[in-house]
């Protein structure tokens, strides 16, 4: 991004709730409010509220108005890229997948472009979706079956060579298979006069409209189907994988991974860490980080918690293993604090704490799930030596899915 340095500086500070102000310059974001209308070359779209935001884009709650591809008047999710990624990738990676109804990966329902003054954005629309993160409750009570879903999601891709690279809770949504019988106004009711936050710079900038007028928190839209959709409350949940936009297919030319640390994959974590390098997403590195997300779905907490590439991350995934791979070695004999814990990692003592987690588990959970059965897949999941780790298609043999109905052989047939 050409101007990602300039320092905006404003009146008021904001909230970690907003996107970075800092990334609306040339080649970042696009300046956003509500009630907006983007046109394509067939349907024009008006901005109702926000729906998310990350490093590459912002998401729009948006409905339609005067539409060829699809029922006219319909609730979407606008995806609006920054102008400096290549977002036309994630698309060829959708084009090169066969229909994923029933697949787990959410679809794209259209494209285009958009010029602005940070400069040309493509929008990609979805179906809306909640996120699983914004009702855990249900989510426990559904664990398995969600789990199973998500690895279908992930078998598929592998199966037809795409590489997720980013899989984690905040790539999982939930289908609102009753989002059309709710109106646009009880849906914005529920969540009241957004909270936005005005800027108001310090000094004119040379390019005033590169700025929103305020910035924009986003809504919880699975917690208004929660508590004012009884159907959906009580329904068995559908679950989709979304954001290919760091995804991978195997004739590519590969790109380092962006994986975030908490569910990195230790071979390319090690790289990070102590050769300042990056390493090559993976359908293994896809695994672990697969585990990570199942781990975080059953028992509300995350297997790692550090947000950077750091040693004790390195200790905790080397401890949760129970070995010190020997291509670490080097590096862990030179920092004291590492060569210190020699003797302390083995296979014995990862037992031990699984077991103790097991153990807290078991005490402390609600749901009637075989919780060692799944200990036991994680396990299988989470080896530092990417070569044993099973295949997505492995996982979902595993006894605990087949454990809970028959349904995995039919949805593994089809």
């Amino acid at each position: 991004m050409s101007n990602h340095a300039t320092r905006i500086l404003v009146h008021w500070g904001t909230s970690d709730e907003v996107e970075d102000i800092s990334r609306y310059v040339a080649g970042g974001y696009h300046p956003v409010k509500l009630g907006d209308i983007l046109k394509s070359n067939t349907v024009h779209y008006r901005i109702l509220h926000k729906l998310g935001r990350g490093s590459f884009a912002t998401v729009w709650l948006a409905r339609t108005l005067g539409d060829t591809y699809s029922s006219p008047d319909r609730l979407v999710a606008l995806k609006i890229c920054v102008a400096d990624t290549n977002a036309d990738h994630e698309i060829e990676v959708h084009s090169r997948l066969p229909p994923t109804e029933g697949q787990h990966v959410l679809p794209i329902l259209h494209k285009f472009s958009l010029h602005g003054p940070n400069g040309t954005h493509v929008i990609i629309v979805y179906d809306v979706l909640g996120s699983i993160t914004d009702t855990p409750d249900l989510i426990r009570k559904q664990a398995r079956q969600i789990c199973r879903q998500i690895v279908q999601g992930v078998a598929f891709l592998h199966n037809h060579g795409v590489t997720h690279g980013d899989i984690h809770t905040g790539n999982i949504g939930i289908r609102l298979p009753t989002l059309e019988k709710h109106s646009e106004d009880d849906i914005l009711n529920y969540f009241g006069p957004p909270e936005i936050s005005p800027i108001l710079t310090r000094q004119p900038l040379p390019q005033a409209d590169a700025l929103p007028p305020y910035l924009t928190p986003s809504i919880p839209l699975a917690c208004y189907f929660k508590e004012r959709d009884a159907l959906f409350a009580e329904s068995s949940l559908q679950v989709e994988i979304i954001d290919l936009g760091s995804a991978q297919t195997v004739d590519e030319f590969p790109c380092l991974s962006c994986t975030p640390a908490a569910v990195c994959a230790p071979e390319i974590m090690f790289k990070r860490v102590a050769l300042k390098t990056n390493g090559l997403a993976t359908f293994a590195s896809d695994i672990w980080s697969l585990a990570c997300t199942l781990y975080e779905i059953v028992f509300g907490t995350r297997t790692f918690y550090s947000a950077f590439p750091n040693d004790s991350l390195l200790v905790d995934m080397a401890r949760l293993c129970g070995e010190i791979p020997l291509e670490w070695s080097t590096y862990w004999e030179s920092i004291p604090q590492l060569k210190c814990l020699n003797g302390t990692i083995s296979q014995t003592t990862a037992d031990v704490n699984w077991k103790s987690q097991l153990d807290y588990f078991e005490r402390n959970q609600a749901t009637g799930d075989n919780l060692a059965q799944f200990i036991e897949l994680l396990r299988d999941m989470l080896k530092m030596d990417p070569v044993t780790r099973p295949s997505a298609v492995e996982v979902l043999r595993h006894p605990w899915f087949s454990a809970e109905d028959g349904s995995l052989r039919k949805d593994m047939a089809s």
